[in-house]
């Protein structure tokens, strides 16, 4: 079923590893909700009266937002989308912001699912990572989230950060899962062009850990959640009790979604458009009625591309018999050709129709799966 997205992109701080698209100027935050609840009502009909199973609210931090503003924001889409009745409704949320009052209104406000950007349990890394809440704040909002009766908690989490280990990462895994959250995400620190940590490492501020250590913190993140019975379905994401983020899983399964607010992306099967970054660009062009997006119509190529990105991010893989239906034997013959090194390596296995990454081939799929793409 499809989804919604709104990107709030405004933080109050710049996290240092970041260099996606947000302001920590809150001056024209209420002008931005109006140009996104305009964006919203204008695109009612792009679902083809289809009910959205999913809305995620993310950033930036929307958790910045007071409750009127969530308020006004939810009516909006409630007025002009028929969500489901057991949608899935999603707000990231920094711990500093999650007040038991705050919690409250979320729930009031029919938010069922909390992405907690706590990142680290420990102090120095917080420091490092420019975070403005502590490792006593992310207990405390687990705390409040769980007596609210948030069931359905995501756990967001960073490895390969600058002077860590597995011994440290281990701690931080454990203190995640003492909460019993539904979900963990957990991604490997990137050093982002533009963000200040990639500056930093450049000019020999920080290093970086080497790669036998980052390999060593990934299997210590599978290994552990596994055995608490986590399952991983996804590079990055674990769930238990097959709680897995509906949202994201209709983007790698290829369902429809609409993306509102400057930088949102949207996809129909058949394309996929993009609105202006710039927060000022996106704002007058909404008023004035001007365009704000650009848009790709997907090629064959394209849309092979996009099955191989999203299928081989899944443990369940990609289904070869799938590639020979929709695009034929030279696509199938070129994938099995450029795969014949991967599989020797033990960085891609078959079962049956389906071949996937195995965990030593996840640790590099971005190079994987390009070298599986089609020449353009």
């Amino acid at each position: 079923m499809p989804g919604l997205y709104i990107h709030i992109p405004f933080c109050r701080d710049a996290c240092h590893y970041r260099d996606f698209h947000f302001s920590i100027s809150l001056k024209y935050l209420e002008p931005m909700l109006r140009a996104i609840q305009k964006e919203l009502e204008e695109r009612k009909n792009d679902l083809d009266r289809k009910k959205p199973d999913t809305l995620y609210i993310g950033g930036g931090t929307p958790s910045l937002l007071n409750q009127k503003q969530l308020e006004e924001l939810m009516k909006c889409v409630r007025d002009h989308y028929e969500i489901q009745d057991q949608a899935e409704i999603t707000i990231e949320a920094n711990p500093d912001d999650l007040t038991s009052e705050y919690l409250g209104e979320l729930s009031d406000l029919g938010i069922n699912r909390l992405s907690i950007g706590i990142q680290s349990f420990n102090d120095e890394d917080l420091k490092l990572m420019n975070r403005k809440h502590n490792r006593q704040q992310a207990l405390s909002c687990l705390e409040n989230a769980v007596k609210a009766g948030f069931d359905n908690l995501n756990v967001d989490l960073i490895y390969g950060i600058p002077g860590s280990n597995t011994i440290k990462w281990n701690k931080n895994l454990d203190t995640a899962i003492q909460f019993f959250p539904a979900h963990i995400s957990a991604y490997h620190l990137t050093y982002e062009a533009g963000s200040v940590m990639d500056y930093r490492r450049k000019k020999s501020k920080i290093t970086a850990i080497d790669e036998n250590e980052s390999i060593d913190q990934f299997n210590v993140l599978v290994d552990l959640l596994e055995m608490k019975g986590y399952c991983h379905y996804e590079i990055s994401n674990f769930a238990r009790d097959k709680k897995f983020s509906r949202h994201n899983m209709a983007y790698w399964t290829g369902e429809k979604y609409l993306g509102f607010g400057p930088s949102a992306h949207s996809y129909d099967g058949h394309s996929r458009r993009w609105n202006i970054a710039r927060n000022s660009s996106y704002m007058n062009s909404r008023m004035a009625g001007e365009k704000y997006f650009e848009k790709e119509i997907l090629d064959s190529t394209a849309k092979y591309h996009e099955f191989l990105l999203t299928s081989l991010r899944t443990t369940k893989g990609v289904d070869i018999n799938t590639i020979n239906e929709k695009w034929g034997a030279n696509f199938l013959q070129h994938f099995h050709r450029q795969s014949e090194k991967y599989f020797a390596s033990g960085k891609l296995v078959q079962k049956e129709n389906m071949i996937k990454l195995t965990r030593e081939g996840m640790f590099i799929s971005d190079h994987i799966i390009s070298e599986l793409f089609m020449p353009t």
